[in-house]
């Protein structure tokens, strides 16, 4: 979220297309430090007041654990970011919410490391959510890989429901789409978009901004595509 501006033109969009849970950055940090990251508690407050006159839920994501009490009020659901799965003090104190936790992969977590996380969560009272947001690899086509195996695999194994996030784990634009279709095959149960009304003016992460426009043809893929995976036949 950059401004009041940017979430009027946002969240009308957002309810037009039916979408229920909103995840807007209002802790802004990143892998080099500059002077404008950081709480933005006056946008952080608008951005959860517009989401919720309009019945979205609202995402935010938690960073610091000092920090939940004051996000618990403007959040209808917490995200752990991958630099932070295998915080376990933030992980238990998160767990005594009995709101819904979104947890990312770390981009070098294996199975283990990332369902190990998730159980930190599910011995709370809160419902864990994991997300699939690409790993470190030696590829250089993309930021990151995204592994839809690594979706399948949680699918088999657990009754965790698993979102692609195919902006993030793969950081380019043109990518957004097919990857989260190939996600959503693999067995994810829903997925995150990076979206914004001028992808080459964002603030954060422009080259994996997926147009604003765009985003209902998106959503309408990925809906025909849940009703044709209904009548798949796992092999096993």
């Amino acid at each position: 979220m950059e401004s009041h501006e940017q979430v009027d033109k946002v969240v009308p969009v957002l309810v037009d297309n039916g979408i229920s849970y909103a995840r807007g950055g209002v802790y802004r940090a990143g892998t080099y430090p500059r002077e404008d990251f950081g709480l933005r508690p006056e946008l952080a407050s608008y951005w959860s007041k517009s989401c919720r006159e309009k019945n979205l839920k609202v995402v935010m994501e938690i960073l610091d654990i000092r920090l939940i009490e004051t996000f618990d009020s403007w959040s209808d659901a917490f995200q752990v970011g991958a630099r932070h799965m295998q915080d376990y003090p933030l992980l238990v104190e998160l767990a005594r919410s009995k709101k819904p936790v979104l947890l990312k992969r770390n981009m070098g977590a294996t199975l283990d490391e990332f369902l190990g996380a998730a159980e930190y969560l599910a011995r709370g009272r809160c419902s864990p959510i994991l997300v699939e947001r690409g790993s470190a690899t030696h590829e250089n086509h993309s930021r990151w890989t995204q592994s839809d195996s690594m979706i399948a695999a949680v699918k088999r194994m657990t009754g965790i429901p698993i979102l692609v996030d195919a902006s993030h784990a793969n950081g380019r634009r043109d990518l957004v789409h097919p990857l989260t279709m190939s996600g959503l095959a693999a067995g994810a149960d829903g997925f995150i978009v990076e979206t914004h009304p001028e992808p080459d003016k964002s603030l954060s992460d422009a080259d994996q901004a997926y147009p604003l426009d765009g985003l209902g043809d998106l959503i309408a893929d990925a809906k025909n595509l849940m009703e044709l995976r209904k009548s798949w036949r796992p092999a096993c």
